[in-house]
């Protein structure tokens, strides 16, 4: 059996801390996926379990992936391994029939398999193109806001010349002339 890691070891290779590595844990753990446990409850991490766990970070620091959705990602990729491996032990049959039979469930095994992955794919095209109208949508929004930002100087600009101009005549009518002396 490979070695057991302990949660320490897994954090400084991974580079992140206790609380992250937990988080992690507990949210692959929601999902199914089984993470060793020893007596004591404590987590014991295997090669594949780091393995797991670094596609799960790759996952979540893409651009508008949810942490859940990255779960979900790896989730879907750790089954269809799991499904692959236990394919790949069950190819030695005996007899021809056995063989077809078992060959047939191979291929509607793997049909419904490329089915799954290609719902994946449509929904994460739906996704990205759902992000790419909110992103259009904010980047109109960020343009409205430039051209109102403008506008609003443009109208301080002309408001402080007004105010200086009249400013500018007040003092001028305010002045006394020199043979006004009297008044």
């Amino acid at each position: 059996m490979s070695e057991i890691y302990s949660p320490k070891y897994v954090q400084d290779l991974l580079g992140i801390d206790s609380s992250t590595l937990r988080k992690y844990a507990t949210l692959l753990e929601g999902h199914g996926y089984p993470i060793h446990r020893n007596t004591k409850g404590h987590r014991g991490y295997f090669d594949k379990d780091v393995n797991t766990l670094r596609q799960l970070i790759e996952f979540s620091k893409q651009d508008g992936v949810p942490l859940e959705q990255a779960a979900i990602s790896v989730m879907t990729i750790v089954s269809e391994k799991d499904s692959t491996e236990t394919v790949t032990e069950e190819v030695p049959l005996e007899t021809t029939n056995d063989q077809d039979i078992k060959q047939d469930c191979n291929h509607d095994e793997l049909l419904g398999r490329i089915e799954h992955l290609e719902q994946v794919n449509l929904d994460l095209l739906v996704h990205l193109k759902e992000k790419a109208i909110r992103e259009a949508s904010l980047e109109e929004k960020l343009n409205q806001i430039l051209n109102y930002v403008k506008r609003t100087e443009q109208w301080v600009v002309e408001r402080s010349k007004i105010e200086e101009e009249t400013r500018m005549q007040i003092a001028a009518a305010s002045q006394k002339k020199w043979w006004m002396w009297w008044k």
